[in-house]
């Protein structure tokens, strides 16, 4: 596909001054990451914590006229630590959604919401206008292996649900590993991508078939959503870069 339109950022730092990244609710710079949910005085990671960050830039995802689609990849390095707790939680989500929202946090959308949808509608895709990869730490009602523990990563479309999920080796991983994850979406077959890997070579890769045109507006934010509950942990993005072209 030639690319006539093409829009890009690469942050191998976070500056918390930097006019492009939008930091709501609790989400803060810390040491040059981002730090999507508090901590206390101590570095402890506190409950019930939500935040956000989103990239002010707006990207066209498709065009209404032809019907051309983006293809783009989105990169970036985490640590989700719990601090020394045996269980942990929520969890954190890439996510698209509609450039036209004001980004305010959905009310009561900490613990297993992941700060993505107020608990009335976040199984209710008619409701919702979103897609956001998932890495869950807490298993949920609505996760794969509820009701036993099982971290994994998924693809959710307008749901808390997710459409596609595979386990996160995040347990077996020390506290403070780093991750990293790779995100794909190819236009011509609808695929969206997700590997993310460690060090030590343990890795999952998870997809789904998804026509973002039928899910999302021309016009398209991206970012980060994290939150705690009664469980907690750190939701750290050390980098992250973005391609579009259309």
């Amino acid at each position: 596909m030639s690319a006539y339109e093409t829009v890009g950022f690469d942050f191998s730092f976070f500056d918390k001054d930097d006019p492009n990244v939008l930091l709501i609710g609790n989400a803060s710079v810390s040491g040059g990451a981002l730090r999507l949910t508090n901590t206390d005085q101590l570095g402890k990671p506190v409950p019930h914590s939500v935040g956000r960050v989103v990239h002010i830039t707006p990207i066209h995802l498709w065009n209404k006229n032809n019907g051309h689609l983006a293809d783009f990849t989105s990169d970036f390095s985490f640590v989700v630590n719990p601090k020394g707790s045996a269980l942990r939680g929520d969890g954190f989500a890439f996510f698209l959604t509609s450039a036209n929202l004001n980004f305010l946090i959905p009310k009561n959308s900490s613990g297993g919401y992941l700060g993505l949808f107020k608990p009335e509608t976040a199984l209710d895709p008619s409701k919702n206008q979103i897609v956001a990869i998932e890495f869950d730490s807490f298993t949920n009602d609505w996760d794969p292996n509820s009701p036993n523990q099982s971290p994994h990563v998924g693809i959710d479309v307008d749901s808390i649900k997710s459409v596609a999920t595979v386990p996160w080796p995040s347990e077996l991983e020390p506290d403070n590993a780093v991750a990293h994850a790779s995100l794909n979406y190819n236009s011509e077959d609808k695929r969206l991508s997700v590997f993310v890997g460690y060090p030590d070579n343990r890795n999952a890769t998870v997809s789904a078939i998804v026509d973002l045109r039928n899910v999302l507006p021309e016009w398209i934010s991206v970012g980060f959503s994290a939150s705690t509950g009664d469980l907690v942990e750190t939701h750290d993005i050390l980098n992250w870069s973005f391609e579009a072209a259309l």
